[in-house]
């Protein structure tokens, strides 16, 4: 027999062995090692890290009420995104900005997070076919240069009837003529006042960008009450300096790393008799986190809340609310271009920008620099924010970009034509459809339903625009009414000597 030799191994072979070995020992990890991170009891577990999450952590810290943040993307801050560009350009892939009298502002003040802002509500817009550079000084200047005399009356008579509505939806209970507004289209009902078209146009140019749908899709209670952003003493959109990212980078870093959690992925909201038990994955190694609080908020997208699983299960009413709620949709897209394409949005010297171009368009804004500020550079950026029914039609990915491309430079054309050829790049940030919140006939912000959200579900509370406004006040209102109810049940008042402390 001839005797068997053993031949030396070949380099591929060594190679292959070692990553058999490598991987075994991945495989043969004992389920007590990749089981869940380590388990920390907190005051409050918050589900979602958009700026209602982040807003209802920074209310709990201040006051001393420890808490686990858990946020399925990468990345916090939800609709907050700002994209860089080379060259330092940057433009907001998400929320714009944040008007007067949004809580958001006052945390950014907290943080000396630097903002800016301008000294108008209105800007410029594309109405009746026609472009309306807003390049006055004041609202009243440019309605005057907008509208005809007898049309500016008629817009000063119905913002003041708006206005007195708004003072009547502050008061409690709200008459039932006021409610009874639910029930019919914004859209049919600002047909019913009468205006001259070219104000009625206008009021839809400025109203729509904002609620993210047309006129016709929510109520005539919700349109008017999401007017205020326009009416509110001072009224004015602000920005964060630099990008509003900022303001989500600032918060991170004032509520701890340790008690934010990213790629966690929550299934589970059981309700337990000490509190409440809150289960997750993680989705960069599906290791399973549960974590034990005396509440929960629950700050999360509407369409998201179908994701979880409630024990107990949530009311029917809850469901009902959920389900008959409506949205607003909104699409980036980011399109860099030669600097000589700024004399296409440019009159004497200024940039019209902002400027509300609707249909597949949206919203036109300017891109800035790190510091804040325009200026020569070697490209300029337009940010589109398209809203309504074209953003729905762009996210819902039954084209290809390559088709939203071609529609949108067409349109860009249209407006300002010969621009095409100095376009460079295109960048398109996708949305969920149901990007924003908003009440459709038969709902209103201030109905039971609407109500119901609002209370705590046991020792589960709810965050987020879906319980308060269409605008992103909504999100901050909301962290702002959960923590005052949370404060109280977790750090209530005590008596010393007879007094309250």
């Amino acid at each position: 027999m001839t005797p068997h030799v053993r031949r030396p191994a070949s380099p591929l072979a060594l190679i292959v062995a070692a990553a058999l070995l490598v991987a075994s020992m991945l495989l043969c990890v004992t389920p007590a090692t990749a089981q869940e991170e380590p388990e920390r009891d907190v005051d409050v577990v918050i589900v979602g890290g958009g700026l209602s999450g982040l807003c209802t952590a920074f209310h709990l810290r201040q006051a001393g009420v420890s808490f686990t943040l858990l946020e399925l993307a990468p990345r916090l801050g939800g609709r907050i995104r700002t994209a860089a560009y080379p060259g330092g350009l940057r433009a907001e892939s998400g929320l714009a900005e944040f008007w007067e009298g949004n809580p958001a502002l006052e945390v950014a003040r907290a943080l000396n997070v630097p903002l800016d802002h301008e000294d108008t509500t209105f800007s410029s817009m594309v109405l009746q076919g026609r472009v309306e550079a807003f390049v006055q000084k004041s609202n009243a200047a440019f309605l005057e240069a907008v509208l005809e005399a007898k049309e500016n009356q008629a817009y000063q008579a119905w913002d003041h009837d708006i206005n007195a509505r708004l003072k009547i939806l502050d008061e409690r209970p709200i008459p039932s003529s006021m409610l009874a507004l639910k029930d019919v289209s914004f859209g049919r009902w600002l047909d019913e006042q009468k205006l001259p078209p070219r104000v009625g146009a206008f009021i839809r140019a400025t109203l729509e960008p904002e609620i993210g749908t047309t006129l016709e899709s929510v109520s005539a209670l919700d349109g008017i009450a999401e007017w205020h952003v326009f009416t509110a003493p001072g009224a004015r959109p602000h920005h964060v300096v630099g990008g509003n990212q900022r303001l989500v980078e600032a918060l991170a870093a004032h509520l701890g790393e340790a008690h934010l959690r990213l790629n966690k992925q929550v299934t589970h909201v059981i309700q337990t008799p000490s509190g409440v038990e809150v289960r997750a994955i993680d989705t960069a190694t599906s290791h399973i986190l549960r974590l034990k609080a005396k509440a929960a908020v629950v700050a999360i997208p509407l369409y998201r809340l179908f994701e979880l699983q409630f024990t107990p299960r949530l009311s029917n009413e809850h469901y009902q609310a959920i389900q008959t709620q409506g949205w607003g949709s909104y699409f980036t897209a980011h399109v860099t271009l030669d600097p000589a394409a700024e004399r296409f949005w440019t009159v004497d010297g200024r940039s019209i920008l902002p400027l509300l171009a609707g249909g597949s368009l949206g919203v036109l804004y300017s891109g800035v620099s790190a510091d804040g500020q325009t200026g020569e550079r070697k490209e300029a950026l337009l940010n589109l924010l398209v809203h309504g029914p074209a953003a729905e039609g762009f996210n819902a990915r039954t084209g290809s970009l390559d088709d939203v491309q071609a529609t949108l430079e067409n349109a860009l054309d249209a407006l300002f034509p010969g621009i095409r050829p100095l376009i460079h790049t295109w960048t398109f940030y996708r949305y969920h459809p149901r990007a924003i919140a908003a009440w459709p006939v038969g709902r209103s912000r201030f109905d039971a339903l609407s109500d119901l959200l609002r209370r705590p579900f046991g020792n589960i509370y709810f965050a987020g625009d879906f319980t308060e406004s269409s605008h992103s006040d909504g999100a901050a209102l909301s962290a702002r009414r959960v923590s005052e109810q949370l404060i109280e049940r977790l750090r209530p008042r005590t008596t010393v000597s007879g007094g309250a402390k």
